[in-house]
């Protein structure tokens, strides 16, 4: 499984694409001062069969993107909407052909707001499913041992 490479792309695409601090889910670190936003990456489906078209094996995943943008409480949604519309871009625009990992995102669900609770900062989310193809390079034959 290509876990590793899908997860660089999406990572490198959301740290370069948003205006603010991000934090990946699984690190063990007190978030930034906000806003920022916490990226999370899961996997709904993992068993699709590995195709390998020209002798080059082209690996199939499905999984879901989710950006949770905080911000200050008290501001209004407009800093929060136009960060999401930054996360919707980045979204928008995460598939390149020319990448080894290539990710299509689905349709966009949110800005979600959750703006109750007593916590000192407001939260949109944003998510959408995606469809990742990993390219595995051929390995060249091993020639036997003389």
């Amino acid at each position: 499984m290509s876990f590793q490479q899908i997860r660089a792309r999406i990572e490198s695409q959301v740290a370069a694409g948003l205006s603010v601090p991000v934090v990946f889910d699984n690190v063990q670190e007190t978030p930034p001062a906000a806003p920022y936003a916490i990226c999370l990456i899961s996997y709904s489906d993992t068993t699709e069969p590995v195709l390998c078209p020209n002798g080059e094996a082209v690996e199939n995943l499905r999984g879901n993107l989710q950006l949770s943008i905080y911000g200050q409480r008290g501001e209004g949604m407009g800093p929060l909407e136009s960060l999401a519309a930054e996360g919707m871009a980045i979204m928008n625009t995460m598939y390149d052909k020319n990448e080894a990992a290539q990710v299509k995102c689905g349709q966009i669900l949110g800005p979600v707001p959750v703006l109750t609770g007593t916590e000192p900062y407001a939260l949109v989310t944003l998510s959408c499913p995606f469809t990742a193809q990993v390219r595995i390079p051929p390995v060249p034959p091993v020639s036997p041992a003389p």
